[in-house]
């Protein structure tokens, strides 16, 4: 196989690989449709403060359910799944956030290896054609 074919199969790849993580970002955006939808999707990504690690959709405590109608009556009173996530982060910290792939630290972590990754393959292209001109110029 030639180089210039595994340089091209090597951006493919790559370009596939960015356009699945773009997708799978974007993806994850839609709201659910139903306040029951939202209430279950918020109360699954969002941890329980006096739970050993559960969150507040998997945790059985008197608190939890407390927590559950807290959020319906913000999605009955119209807020944003958004505005109730930062209500719970302001609350509790951020750490009890379960669901944090619109963060700007989980878009960073998807996008840094693809970035690098697209700029490795542009080095080595470079490198590659440099040195193919350096061959042709010495024959």
């Amino acid at each position: 196989m030639s180089e210039q074919i595994r340089s091209i199969i090597a951006i493919a790849l790559s370009a596939a690989a960015a356009v699945v993580i773009v997708v799978g970002l974007a993806a994850s955006d839609q709201p659910p449709a139903s306040a029951e939808e939202r209430v279950a999707a918020l109360s699954a990504s969002i941890k329980c403060p006096f739970c050993n690690g559960e969150s507040l959709a998997e945790s059985g405590s008197g608190v939890a359910a407390d927590y559950r109608q807290i959020i319906a009556d913000r999605v009955a009173a119209g807020y944003t799944d958004d505005d109730i996530r930062q209500e719970f982060a302001d609350s509790f910290g951020d750490s009890f956030i379960l669901d944090t792939s619109t963060s700007s630290w989980a878009i960073a972590l998807w996008s840094i290896p693809v970035v690098a990754m697209a700029a490795g393959v542009a080095v080595v292209a470079s490198m590659r054609r440099a040195a193919k001109q350096r061959e042709e110029d010495t024959t």
